[in-house]
């Protein structure tokens, strides 16, 4: 694989990750109301372990160097987004049907 196909790989999931992100506020805004609740214990334990490393003070990369402190944290976003893949469409689906009635 070309270094130009694989940059335009890795553009694509970066904008496919960055356009999951809205959905992830909606299925958090969900299941905080008590409306959605078809989160697995362990995609509950991701999302409360990935929030607690962004928002922790101690980092492999220390967020005050610029340009290179954020990358750990957008990796733990990119990660967990990838990982509760699943679970996001299902919300999708679940969000699709609900506007329709």
């Amino acid at each position: 694989m070309s270094v130009s196909t694989r940059f335009f790989e890795i553009l694509r999931m970066i904008s496919r990750l960055w356009s999951d992100l809205p959905l992830l506020a909606r299925l958090l805004k969900a299941w905080k109301r008590g409306s959605y609740r078809g989160l697995s214990m362990r995609t509950i334990v991701s999302l409360a372990a990935a929030l607690l490393y962004i928002v922790s003070p101690i980092d492999l990369m220390p967020d005050f160097i610029p340009g290179i402190g954020l990358i750990d944290d957008a990796a733990v976003l990119a990660l967990l987004l990838h990982s509760i893949g699943q679970d996001l469409a299902a919300f999708r689906v679940w969000e699709q049907n609900r506007n329709r009635v």
